[in-house]
């Protein structure tokens, strides 16, 4: 069960939500030292302490994020990044944003 689930619909083209997608990537790539990679319309990425997915459809996108114990007391703050930078990728999706809290 993923520690930081994050639904967002939008209303452009897959492929430029994937530009999108991948924009960041390679910001957070500099940032945070993560990797990459698309499979198909997947983006799986990965640094020391955190790995997921961020899934690409016709409608919406979602990300799926596991973290370890030592990250753990920091998902908060990390959800609240990336649901800025979510709405900021997709502003014209921002008031239909759908938020899930695991635990």
């Amino acid at each position: 069960m993923p520690d930081i689930h994050l639904v967002r619909p939008f209303s452009v083209s897959v492929a430029v939500a994937k530009a999108r997608v991948q924009k960041t990537a390679d910001e957070l790539a500099d940032e945070y030292h993560l990797r990459s990679e698309w499979r198909g319309d997947t983006l799986h990425f990965d640094r020391t302490g955190l790995h997921g997915e961020i899934q690409v459809s016709g409608s919406e996108i979602r990300l799926e994020a596991h973290l370890s114990l030592l990250l753990k007391p920091l998902r908060a703050k990390l959800m609240g990044r990336i649901e800025d930078k979510f709405g900021r990728l997709f502003p014209e999706a921002a008031r239909t944003a759908r938020r899930t809290k695991e635990v």
